[in-house]
């Protein structure tokens, strides 16, 4: 199945390519990038970025969570915060409301539906 392009900023891009640079098991982090395509302006309002607040479902489980995706170092799962380096946090990178994933993850593959995106919350980005 081929895989939708996503969308990621030209900010959000060359922070994330050197995370990759930085941390160990960031390939599939890596692929995303290479076939994104990277805005040198404005980013649609309801594509996941760094630091936007999102609530997606697991089709699989059915299971709606909210979170805010951010970099490795704010990463809080009780706060709600998830890695761009988790198998799901890489997942979403990108992708819009209504969009659906195929994705691997720990347990399995799964599909992950994009339910609702607000806007990416700005402050202090520490890779």
């Amino acid at each position: 199945m081929k895989k939708k392009q996503i969308i990621v900023s030209l900010h959000d891009y060359e922070i994330l390519k050197t995370l990759c640079y930085e941390a160990p098991a960031t390939d599939k982090l890596k692929e995303e990038l290479e076939r994104a395509v990277v805005k040198k302006g404005k980013v649609p309002d309801d594509v996941v970025q760094v630091n936007s607040t999102l609530q997606f479902r697991d089709e699989r489980s059915g299971t709606v969570r909210s979170v805010q995706l951010v970099l490795p170092a704010m990463s809080n799962l009780q706060e709600g915060k998830l890695s761009i380096l988790s198998p799901i946090g890489t997942a979403l990178l990108g992708y819009r409301t209504g969009d659906v994933i195929d994705w691997e993850v720990p347990a399995g593959k799964t599909q992950l539906r994009v339910l609702s995106v607000g806007p990416a919350i700005v402050g202090e980005q520490k890779a």
